[in-house]
């Protein structure tokens, strides 16, 4: 599922803020308080573990996202899952709460999670790698030392863009779904 979200309200627009510019949440339980939605392509990005990806919105009608969180929802009728039929509008999407009640796109939820970074250790990762090999390379394959240049590369570019190398990709693993208050 991805969360493509500004909020719902002012704390919840602060902490995606937040999620995206530092790694204080890493690991900590956080609420998102948003709107459901569906991408009209999700039927194909149903993954092989039967997930699918969804959006989450600051209001009915908000059109375009300030910021994404990555997580999955599990396909299916049962708690914390999204349920859609195979030829749907956005008005058949069923998301499930953690008590297993039905609510639709303009349902108002409080999604907790736990969230996961990514990327945190990017150039430990890359040099660890390097070091793990022990000089075994695969055909055709980049060396330890092409991908970490790559990761300089691309921290040097998200350094310029915003001022920060850090890479801030996460997942947003669910824990309970329910209705905001």
């Amino acid at each position: 599922m991805m969360i493509s979200c500004g909020g719902g309200d002012g704390t919840t627009n602060n902490l995606v803020k937040k999620l995206n510019s530092s790694y204080e949440n890493d690991g900590k339980e956080v609420t998102l308080v948003c709107y459901p939605t569906i991408a009209e392509h999700s039927l194909t990005l149903i993954d092989r573990s039967g997930t699918i990806p969804i959006y989450l919105r600051n209001s009915k009608w908000q059109k375009s996202q300030d910021a994404f969180v990555i997580t999955k929802l599990n396909f299916g009728k049962e708690p914390n899952c999204l349920w859609l039929p195979e030829k749907y509008t956005l008005g058949d999407v069923e998301i499930f709460d953690s008590e297993g009640n039905s609510h639709g796109i303009n349902t108002k939820l409080a999604i907790k999670g736990i969230v996961r970074y990514t990327n945190k250790d990017w150039e430990k990762a890359t040099i660890a790698k390097e070091e793990s090999s022990g000089g075994i390379r695969i055909v055709g394959a980049k060396s330890a030392t092409e991908r970490a240049e790559e990761a300089k590369k691309k921290a040097e570019e998200r350094r310029k863009k915003t001022g920060d190398p850090n890479d801030y990709s996460f997942i947003f693993e669910v824990t309970s779904i329910s209705v905001a208050k």
